[in-house]
């Protein structure tokens, strides 16, 4: 009997921890576990088998996985001083880095073959960011932030027909225990006493939904060290919550960020290795991982 408890209480922990920091999803029929994502896409027979990484093609046929990235057209230059006044920040477009492509093929691959997946575009003209200024405590408590987010998803994915939805974004970390923050892909140039630190980041999250009412039904960011939440890894003194490395000071001019193969090839990598590692996890092939930060 106490070992039933153990697990039960295990099972529980896991289906919870996805909703610490992030808007919960809708009550309602959305409220299958990691595992069941899985199980369900691959108990639908289909004759396509898509293991190439190339999308299905669209026009409302049946689908068990549509896939939306909805980053990685953006390098952020984020400059950081003594005072508030040496801080400066610089966005650099990438196309030519093809994040989009590699996100999708890391999704694609992980999707067991014989599961139809769906590559559906989006136009970020169509979707702008939200206004941040007004995302406060007070503004969340009169919101549906849940509702919100639902028909965000039904918007962008409007004209398809999937069992489950899968959105790539952008995730967020404060730097340290600053009040400043790192979201994306990008640098932070911090300039200290002693000289200046360059520390490279990918940061991305994934969620998916319920393709029937848009809930969601898992979501994390995409960790390389996916044995710690990111609260430990912030308890661990981490600098920035997500991967990240250091590099060399005297590597870097933030004019030439868009055409550096150095910075490129880094981004690709850690972007690669946390979605490898995540996907599987959220997708119910492995273990559960915890949930973080993110928009």
């Amino acid at each position: 009997m106490a070992r039933l408890v153990v697990v039960a209480t295990v099972l529980w922990c896991f289906s919870t921890t996805a909703w610490a920091q992030t808007p919960s999803a809708p009550s309602g029929t959305g409220t299958e576990t990691a595992g069941s994502v899985s199980k369900q896409a691959n108990s639908k027979k289909t004759t396509r088998r898509e293991a190439t990484g190339r999308p299905a093609s669209a026009g409302g046929s049946p689908c068990d996985f549509g896939v939306v990235v909805t980053t990685g057209d953006e390098f952020t230059v984020l400059t950081t001083g003594l005072t508030v006044f040496q801080n400066k920040k610089m966005v650099v477009p990438i196309p030519g880095w093809r994040l989009n492509d590699l996100i999708f093929a890391r999704t694609r691959a992980a999707i067991p073959a014989g599961v139809s997946v769906l590559r559906i575009s989006y136009n970020p003209a169509k979707f702008p960011p939200r206004d941040e200024s007004k995302d406060t405590l007070k503004d969340r408590l009169f919101r549906d932030l849940n509702a919100e987010l639902a028909q965000y998803m039904r918007e962008v994915v409007k004209g398809t027909n999937c069992r489950h939805y899968i959105q790539i974004l952008n995730s967020i970390s404060p730097i340290g225990s600053s009040n400043y923050t790192v979201r994306g892909f990008g640098i932070l140039n911090q300039d200290v006493v002693l000289g200046r630190r360059i520390f490279l980041y990918a940061l991305a999250f994934i969620r998916i939904f319920d393709g029937r009412d848009f809930s969601v039904v898992r979501q994390s960011s995409a960790l390389i060290n996916v044995r710690h939440s990111l609260a430990v890894q912030r308890l661990l003194g981490t600098l920035i919550s997500g991967p990240y490395r250091e590099l060399p000071a005297e590597s870097f001019r933030p004019e030439d960020a868009a055409d550096n193969p150095a910075l490129r090839d880094g981004v690709r990598a850690m972007l690669t290795e946390s979605l490898d590692k995540t996907l599987p996890l959220l997708l119910g092939l492995q273990q559960a991982t915890r949930d973080s930060d993110a928009r």
